[in-house]
């Protein structure tokens, strides 16, 4: 909830860059910067054509370099430029405080073996193959927020050092991989 508040203070009149948000949070603040987009995922913005592309390729970078151990966050200059209407964005964390409230009293710092290396690479893996994927599942019914669900539960597992957010995000990733082979069994 805190960081949510920490944006919103933050959102001014007219655009928020991925640069702003990088800046208010920190160049080391990793998991933060997949957990704001991972949290975006999943809000109706991400109905918008595209911005689920754009978010998922924001968090695949950021996960790709937790993989290899990166002190420093590094994306590129189109990317830190993208921005948002400052108005959509508070929207959405208004939009988001609901879910957050619900969910924050089950967060704990429990399992956090789970959220630490090496047992966080796989889920540091399921980010860049999702990520890199979305535009690809995009048009699949329900896969997109089965997955942008699954990255937000795992994001927040990473956050909150909670190894029980870390299992239900497997078992997320579970049920898109079954939606999937759904999927392809109906067109075949």
């Amino acid at each position: 909830m805190q960081l949510l508040d920490q944006l919103e203070h933050e959102t001014s009149d007219g655009r928020v860059s991925v640069r702003d948000v990088l800046e208010l949070l920190g160049p080391r603040a990793f998991t933060p910067m997949l957990l704001v987009p991972c949290l975006v995922l999943v809000s109706p913005v991400s109905t918008v054509p595209g911005v689920p592309s754009l978010l998922a390729l924001l968090v695949g970078l950021v996960a790709v370099q937790m993989l290899f151990g990166q002190t420093r966050i590094w994306l590129p200059v189109f990317l830190l430029d993208r921005a948002i209407d400052a108005e959509r964005l508070r929207r959405t964390i208004r939009f988001l405080r609901r879910p957050v409230a619900v969910i924050d009293p089950w967060i704990n710092e429990r399992l956090t073996w789970l959220a630490e290396r090496p047992a966080n690479l796989p889920a540091l893996l399921i980010f860049c193959l999702v990520s890199f994927l979305m535009p690809l599942i995009e048009f699949v019914p329900l896969l997109t927020s089965t997955l942008a669900s699954a990255m937000t539960v795992f994001a927040i597992g990473l956050f909150a050092r909670d190894g029980v957010f870390m299992l239900a995000g497997y078992a997320l990733v579970a049920a898109g991989g079954a939606l999937v082979t759904q999927t392809i069994m109906m067109l075949a």
